[in-house]
């Protein structure tokens, strides 16, 4: 090494900063990847509801749809960290009735709240069935 101790206190310096950030340098945790099939239910002023959801993610944009007894229906969302965004049309009585969910992904789980049009909102969840 030297020894010159002004040179010998710079490399220490150095050194110490390159552990302190190494150590304490957050790494940001993987998005929760939502591809796959998931069983879906809330309820709003106008009842409950169960769908299976398929879902495709390519970074944060969300695409798929959502099949029940009355047909499929094409869903768009978006995904930023654990914060999901989902919205879908339905048709009821001749007019479009736009459906939003604001929810939190964990793992195989999302929770959160579905907004029906200016009817109402109430609680969303879903759960992974698979993924692909």
């Amino acid at each position: 090494m030297t020894d010159n101790p002004r040179m010998l206190r710079v490399v220490r310096a150095v050194l110490a900063s390159v552990i302190f950030a190494v150590c304490f340098t957050t790494v940001p945790a993987a998005q929760t990847n939502l591809t796959g099939e998931w069983a879906m239910e809330f309820t709003t002023p106008r009842g409950h509801a169960e769908y299976t959801l398929y879902l495709t993610q390519e970074g944060p944009r969300l695409t798929g749809h959502l099949t029940s007894e009355y047909g499929e229906t094409p869903v768009k969302g978006t995904i930023d960290g654990d914060a999901v965004k989902l919205a879908w049309s339905i048709s009821e009585g001749g007019k479009s009735l736009d459906l939003t969910v604001t929810a939190t992904a964990k793992a195989d789980s999302m929770s959160g709240t579905i907004r029906l049009g200016s009817v109402g909102e109430g609680p969303f969840t879903a759960e992974r069935t698979s993924s692909h």
